[in-house]
């Protein structure tokens, strides 16, 4: 790795399709992150029926005094409790959570000398062989990764923009600030709950009324903690992975692969002009024929980031889209300006090159961004692009409702984007702006 104007480039280099798509993938992430939320639930429930808690409601919630072992074990039932009914819905961080609440429940049990704990302690055992089955296989890819990495020749030296080199920082470091401010909240409701906790100590189940107030606040505490330790380490892997495998630029082949490129979840619509990098051409009428329409909105449109394209601007226009050669059609595949507001965005969108680039890939514990490579050496992130997608990760569950289809009419060409590295074609006509109709 060597170092331009004080910024490490990224070695451009390009694998075959082949290569690419042997590289390993782990399991379907909401498919894994819902396996270890399954089997917190039926331990739960294989716990709950096989005890017969039903028959508890007039049971004392703990023996002689208040201690904070009864804290810890009231709240982390609760925990659990909580975490079998929305870990379906809430399951980006399952596959960490799973052993650790189940974990904190079989430490509390066997403290107390429960005869239930050896059966959290059997669930925890199953969520953690999960877990490191799943890491095992992110072990392997990213040394897979590595070794192709090395294997290929190496191409251009690219240095990060000032963009892109901030986005690739935070990229890094966003899951680790998460993870401390998820700690710092975890000691402050500790705190509060010890606080709490004080002036009940000691207390019999009847005298609270069987209802503790600092266990109440012990669950936050507790899933703030364990949150806290799952970010701390998605953090670390994510940095020795970009340790171990180096800084990249890789310039992907056609057909599938470990990640996928999509647009960002607030992305704007089809038909928008970027104000700022769009419209530096004299020609473009974007922004004065919208000023026009309505001037009393000229100094809110001046300082939007994004506005409608005009019809009939000689540059973003629906004649100037339709003049576009294949080629060029296909460089400016990021442009939303292209494609009309109803219809789909290309998931490799943003390219000027023949085929994506993704900078600082290596594996799923740091998938990298999209990018574009300049004519001056640099590289930098495609506006509206989210991180690289790890195949399988979100699985469309939160993906909007798909666009109606494209006209029928109308039509003036296809032009097949395939041979440019992205998946579909697009379709031009004669009276609106293009559509994207994906497919391999």
């Amino acid at each position: 790795m060597t170092s331009t104007a004080g910024s490490t480039t990224y070695t451009e280099i390009a694998p075959s399709s082949a290569e690419w798509a042997a590289v390993t993938r782990r399991p379907p992430r909401a498919l894994a992150q819902r396996i270890s939320w399954l089997l917190v639930l039926l331990t739960t429930v294989g716990i709950f029926v096989g005890f017969q808690h039903w028959n508890d409601p007039d049971a004392e919630a703990w023996d002689g005094g208040f201690q904070l072992l009864d804290v810890l074990g009231l709240a982390s039932i609760g925990l659990v409790v909580i975490f079998s009914l929305a870990g379906w819905y809430l399951h980006q961080f399952n596959l960490g959570l799973a052993p650790l609440l189940l974990g904190i429940a079989a430490v509390a049990h066997t403290l107390d000398s429960s005869p239930e704990a050896v059966f959290w302690w059997a669930g925890t055992l199953l969520a953690v062989l999960w877990l490191l089955f799943d890491f095992t296989l992110l072990a392997r890819q990213t040394l897979q990764v590595r070794a192709l990495a090395r294997s290929l020749p190496a191409g251009t030296g690219l240095a990060p923009e000032r963009g892109a080199r901030t986005k690739l920082l935070l990229g890094s470091a966003a899951e680790g600030l998460w993870g401390l401010g998820a700690g710092l909240l975890a000691a402050g409701l500790w705190w509060w709950t010890l606080r709490i906790f004080a002036a009940e100590e000691g207390l019999t189940a009847a005298a609270l009324d069987q209802a503790s107030e600092s266990d109440l606040w012990a669950i936050p505490a507790l899933l703030a903690a364990a949150l806290a330790a799952v970010l701390l380490l998605r953090a670390l892997l994510g940095v020795l992975a970009r340790g171990l495998v180096g800084r990249y630029a890789w310039r992907l082949p056609t057909g599938p692969g470990p990640v996928e490129l999509v647009w960002d979840e607030d992305e704007p619509s089809g038909g928008q002009i970027n104000i700022e990098r769009d419209t530096s051409e004299y020609r473009c009428i974007c922004v004065a024929e919208l000023v026009q329409m309505f001037p009393e909105d000229a100094e809110e449109i001046r300082e939007s980031t994004d506005v409608s394209a005009s019809n009939h601007c000689p540059i973003h226009g629906i004649d100037a889209i339709n003049l576009l050669s294949p080629r060029d059609f296909a460089s400016l595949a990021g442009s939303l300006w292209l494609w009309d507001e109803l219809s789909g965005l290309p998931q490799s969108g943003g390219f000027t090159c023949s085929s994506p680039l993704v900078i600082g890939y290596c594996g799923s514990a740091f998938t990298g961004y999209p990018g574009t490579a300049t004519t001056r050496g640099t590289v930098d992130i495609v506006d509206y692009a989210d991180c690289a997608l790890e195949v399988g990760r979100g699985d469309g569950e939160f993906a909007g409702p798909r666009p109606a289809s494209a006209p029928s009419v109308g039509v003036v060409d296809k032009i097949d984007l395939r041979p440019f590295g992205i998946a579909g074609h697009a379709v031009r006509f004669k009276h609106a702006r293009a559509w994207f109709v994906p497919g391999t």
